[in-house]
């Protein structure tokens, strides 16, 4: 969400910059409608896009190791069981800003649909006639023409006494044929989901005043007196006030549209205009949807063997789980083939190392994955299996998660059930700043587990399928 939210908020500002600077100023109003709108639409898409280049390496398996038939022995349980049990932490400050976030967009929901019906309910009252084949909706109400969908708002006596000026039904009529209400039901409906970043306040605004160049185009094209309709709209604009979601006559910033009336844009200034704009979003497009590495670079993986030292994890007898992982981690970077990935171990004997220090090294190294090694415990004897962690906290949290699904798959078997992928919000898995798992490698407290996990073969087994899981 936060990588989300980074991304469309830095392409949304530079593209609105760009209109600001270069296309607002031109006579070209119709590729403009559009370069907001695609700009509104590829600024929220374009986070949720993600491309690597990459050379492709082949994959050699040279130091595989051989596996022996197993022969189960039960190893007792002895009185004393040290066992350890993942509890998620709870973030109520999310949970917190959740709900804030949800009860202020319910609220300018509701706002944006009563607003929408108090504008359509006045069909229901008002007597509807159609000129020039636009819907008209005659009021009793003072105001100036003003549009919303297919129909055109009028004041009754106006209308009938023939008052209003053509130019003005020009205008509106403008508005109604090329669907301004859709434009601005688009961004009211972005407006209220994003209500916390006002960029898209600004947008709107640029887009409305866009439609007023539009419909004010169409006018002079069709009246040919640019004197005239100015004359006119001076005399108008201060009457009423703007109608919420409608294109009103009377939209702000006057002085541009006057100056826009009289403004020549030459044919090879629009062509550079128009290409220096799709360019832009192209540039954006690369910047954040690609993401290129080096000919040849090696994925680097960190393996990082739960607990050590004075901390031995889950324990059964002379059996500890820090003992366990920290065999396994070491398997994995000898069967790993240097040419391919680099593998690096946070802890490769006994000894223990702080969570903040685990951390501190992960995100200098910057690695492709963390996985976290562990081994499970429960109070349930019959209790077994593979499961994952991954935290929501963590940036890349659906890569997180997919590549979690996908280790608790090659790791599963007859000998190892299939568990479950689960959110925790663990000091490594929300601080590490890339994809980052931890996985529970079966019950030490459950016999067929246990006989599995603490046998050279299971071992070997376990640290082979990893390291297939790391190279597909």
């Amino acid at each position: 969400m936060t990588d989300f939210l980074i991304k469309s908020t830095i392409s949304l500002t530079i593209l609105l910059v760009v209109y600001h600077l270069f296309l607002q100023k031109e006579k070209m109003f119709h590729f403009n409608r559009y370069f907001l709108l695609v700009g509104l639409l590829f600024s929220i898409g374009v986070s949720f896009m993600s491309f690597e280049i990459q050379q492709d390496i082949p994959i050699a398996y040279n130091n595989v190791i051989k596996f022996q038939a197993i022969t189960a022995k039960a190893l007792p349980i002895q009185e004393e069981v040290t066992i350890r049990n993942i509890e998620e932490q709870t973030n109520y400050w999310l949970y917190l800003l959740w709900i804030i976030y949800i009860v202020i967009t319910l609220i300018l929901s509701y706002r944006f649909i009563r607003n929408i019906y108090r504008i359509t309910s006045k069909t229901k009252v008002s007597k509807i006639t159609i000129y020039k084949g636009i819907r008209m909706v005659l009021l009793s109400e003072e105001t100036l023409p003003y549009s919303f969908w297919n129909s055109i708002y009028i004041n009754q006596k106006d209308f009938e006494n023939g008052l209003v000026e053509q130019e003005l039904f020009t205008h509106e009529i403008a508005h109604v044929k090329q669907k301004h209400t859709l434009d601005v039901i688009f961004i009211e409906i972005l407006k209220t989901l994003f209500w916390f970043n006002p960029i898209f306040i600004f947008y709107k605004k640029a887009i409305q005043l866009n439609h007023e160049f539009l419909a004010d185009e169409n006018v002079i094209n069709a009246h040919n007196d640019v004197c005239l309709y100015q004359k006119l709209l001076l005399n108008k604009l201060s009457t009423s006030q703007p109608i919420y979601l409608t294109s009103n006559l009377n939209f702000l910033s006057t002085k541009k549209r006057l100056i826009m009336m009289t403004k020549i844009t030459s044919k090879t200034r629009v062509l550079i205009m128009k290409s220096l704009a799709v360019s832009g979003i192209l540039m954006l497009f690369l910047l954040f949807a690609f993401k290129p590495l080096p000919l040849g670079s090696k994925k680097t993986i960190v393996i990082d063997a739960g607990h050590g030292g004075e901390d031995a994890g889950a324990q059964i007898g002379a059996e500890q789980e820090k003992k366990i992982v920290e065999n396994i981690a070491k398997k994995i970077n000898e069967l790993n083939g240097k040419d391919e990935i680099e593998i690096i171990l946070l802890r490769n004997d006994d000894s223990f190392v702080q969570l903040s220090e685990r951390v501190s090294k992960i995100n200098k190294i910057n690695p492709s994955l963390v996985i976290s090694l562990h081994v499970n415990s429960s109070k349930n004897l019959n209790e077994n299996g593979v499961n994952a962690y991954v935290s929501k906290q963590n940036e890349f949290y659906e890569k997180s998660k997919e590549n979690a699904k996908n280790l608790v798959d090659k790791i599963s078997s007859e000998k190892l059930a299939k568990g479950e992928v689960k959110d925790a919000n663990y000091y490594v898995l929300k601080n590490s700043k890339c994809p980052a798992l931890l996985v529970e490698i079966g019950y030490l407290t459950n016999d067929n587990d246990r006989n599995y996990l603490i046998s050279e073969n299971g071992q070997n087994e376990i640290a082979n399928k990893i390291v297939e899981f790391i190279k597909l």
